[in-house]
């Protein structure tokens, strides 16, 4: 009788099993990583993140800006689509040969110290793969890096609007829900404490 509830025990635990990975299965690795997305909400994070920009002199502000979508951006998508150990192993093999450079080390340290914030919020599970390849495809979707600042920049001066308010609206235009999803990558606090 006990090998008979252990039988049907495993049986179901496998089919449990089989429920939740088939899905999975087909799925692509942005898709899959996508999934794996953390069920917390980082709103107040995100809110207090991006908030901390407000008291930090403008070019300064949108220097970190454009640093933390550069790295976000430089980010190969089959790299992104193997997941999470992949994105960390090519962030931090991209922190390494941003290392002492020469001359432009003072920059290039700043540019790993962005990548960092980046890894570091990958690594704890405050970031989803999923995530970053979403505002990735939206900053292509923009027309790149500078484009984005520019159109921040813009609706920053011209509605006198929080950073927080201006990214969220720019990046509005690429999809519904997008705004909210750059504003929660972006403001994640390792992101912020790294990145400006």
């Amino acid at each position: 009788m006990a090998q008979e509830v252990r039988d049907v025990a495993a049986l179901t635990a496998a089919a449990v099993a089989l429920g939740v990975a088939a899905p999975l299965a087909n799925a692509t690795g942005a898709e899959r990583a996508a999934s794996e997305m953390p069920s917390v909400s980082m709103a107040a994070e995100t809110g207090a993140g991006l908030g901390a920009l407000e008291s930090l002199d403008e070019e300064a502000a949108f220097a970190g800006l454009e640093e933390a979508l550069r790295a976000v951006s430089e980010i190969p998508d089959d790299v992104l689509q193997q997941g999470q150990e992949a994105t960390e192993q090519w962030l931090e093999a991209r922190l390494g040969e941003r290392a002492g450079e020469g001359r432009i080390q003072a920059f290039k340290f700043n540019a790993g110290g962005c990548a960092r914030g980046i890894l570091l919020a990958v690594g704890s599970n405050l970031l989803a793969i999923g995530k970053i390849y979403k505002v990735k495809k939206a900053i292509d979707k923009l027309g790149g890096v500078k484009k984005v600042v520019k159109k921040i920049q813009d609706k920053k001066k011209r509605g006198k609007k929080s950073f927080k308010k201006a990214i969220m609206e720019v990046f509005e235009e690429a999809g519904t829900g997008m705004g909210a999803l750059a504003a929660e990558v972006l403001g994640v606090d390792q992101v912020i404490k790294n990145c400006w």
